[in-house]
């Protein structure tokens, strides 16, 4: 081992992996906070802003960044070829990588902003490059959508947010997903947008239990309970109940 290189067995036995806590906010020398994931083999560091590997393509923040500049410089005639849309492919799947830890921690506004950074990357690689070259990354947008309308909806609710507003915003993304144009026979994108319907539908379901009760329905539920027992006394009490109480609901 030579004089300049640096043994890290220290800290890789200090965090052992399969500890319950493999992902970790760290600050640097520099006094940034980076994240950290605990591998089989090794430790990834993630940094919270730009690119997630804090490399500057260009000078830019980000490959996105430069070609998008580059777009807006010469008014759409910007000439790219495949080469510059793997560079974005792969920057995609560095994002990808960082918004999964952001929402395993529970970080939704940092997950929603990557999401967004991602879907704006498949818009843009859409009016710049030809579609058979876009399909690697086009087949995954179901999935991005999912990730998105889910972070956006759970950061409401955390950050104090009604219940019902989340539900909208989840029932926007549903709706988008289930629009989005067919894609031919590719598997992919088929199985994505099945999941992230079947994902989402799913956060929605949990959060419509959440929703404080509604009383005109329990009355009308003990209604349906009095008449089949044949208390017709209970009956027309919840019945006088339940017109008044609806009565009032109109009114307001």
């Amino acid at each position: 081992m030579g004089n300049n290189e640096t043994d890290i067995s220290k800290i890789l036995q200090d965090w052992k992996y399969g500890d319950e806590d493999h992902v970790r906010r760290v600050t640097t020398a520099s006094g940034d906070e980076v994240l950290q994931v605990r591998l089989p083999l090794g430790i990834e560091q993630y940094e919270l802003k730009g690119r997630p590997d804090g490399l500057r393509p260009q000078g830019e923040e980000s490959w996105f960044h430069h070609y998008s500049s580059q777009a807006e410089k010469n008014l759409w005639n910007i000439e790219l070829n495949e080469e510059d849309f793997q560079n974005l492919k792969e920057e995609c799947l560095l994002y990808y990588y960082r918004y999964l830890l952001f929402f395993q921690l529970g970080e939704y506004d940092h997950c929603s902003r990557d999401t967004l950074r991602n879907i704006r990357v498949l818009d843009f690689a859409a009016t710049h490059f030809a579609p058979e070259i876009c399909t690697s990354l086009e087949q995954y947008r179901p999935y991005i959508l999912r990730m998105h309308c889910m972070s956006e909806a759970l950061g409401t609710i955390e950050s104090g947010g009604d219940i019902s507003e989340a539900l909208q915003i989840l029932s926007e993304g549903i709706a988008t997903i289930e629009k989005l144009p067919e894609m031919g026979r590719n598997k992919i994108f088929h199985l994505e947008r099945k999941n992230s319907l079947r994902a989402a539908e799913e956060l929605r379901q949990q959060l419509l239990k959440m929703l404080p009760p509604d009383p005109l329905s329990e009355l009308r539920q003990k209604l349906a309970e009095a008449i089949e027992e044949e208390d017709y006394e209970e009956a027309a009490r919840l019945r006088d109940s339940l017109e008044r109480d609806e009565g009032r609901n109109e009114a307001s």
